[in-house]
């Protein structure tokens, strides 16, 4: 099974090179720099900056679809969890399974400072 593991920021692949090896034993490991990072190009960002998540899925779904991969698991850390979970939402089909470690939610922002907010998750 293949299997896809993203980095975080400020991160390249590498910080899985203790893993590889070990998961290799079970999987067909795949460990990419996402746009930006590593050995990538570094293009700045695009037009408007928000649209860089979007980018970071479709450079997903393409690379493993110019690998041939229709179907893989996918392990991410930090940033990395961002575009997983956007990837997840985008290509649920594409996913056997999903895995997030030093994930940050996106949706808390402002609101972890409105009392009503932390109120309901106590």
């Amino acid at each position: 099974m293949p299997l896809v593991l993203l980095h975080g920021w400020p991160e390249f692949w590498y910080v899985y090179h203790k893993n590889v090896h070990t998961l290799a034993e079970h999987f067909d490991v795949i460990v990419p720099d996402l746009r930006g990072f590593g050995d990538t190009d570094k293009p700045g960002l695009p037009n408007p900056p928000g649209a860089l998540l979007d980018l970071l899925v479709e450079d997903l779904s393409g690379f493993t679809a110019a690998l041939g991969i229709h179907r893989f698991g996918l392990v991410s850390h930090d940033v990395g969890s961002f575009v997983a979970q956007s990837f997840a939402r985008a290509y649920p089909e594409k996913l056997i399974g999903l895995f997030f470690f030093h994930c940050v939610y996106p949706g808390i922002g402002k609101r972890w400072l409105e009392p009503e907010s932390v109120k309901r998750l106590v």
